[in-house]
């Protein structure tokens, strides 16, 4: 509910066409959660982040406001 909220002041209040997320591709649950809102998968980076010891990956989502004003 919260993240609606955030989408709906974005796309209304900013105006804003495009809104991303970058997150970590094993956070099923993240990109469970993107998907229902809309969110299309766009891009998969490999070895985008290094923290300490840790090489990760990134997937990109992308989500345009002619998209969110189909939500319900």
């Amino acid at each position: 509910e919260a993240l609606r909220a955030l989408l709906d002041f974005g796309f209304g209040e900013l105006d804003l066409n495009r809104i991303e997320a970058d997150i970590d591709p094993r956070n099923c649950a993240s990109a469970r959660a993107l998907e229902r809102l809309g969110f299309t998968q766009e891009g998969y980076l490999r070895e985008r982040w290094i923290v300490g010891e840790e090489v990760s990956d990134t997937a990109i989502y992308g989500l345009l406001r002619r998209e969110w004003r189909g939500q319900p």
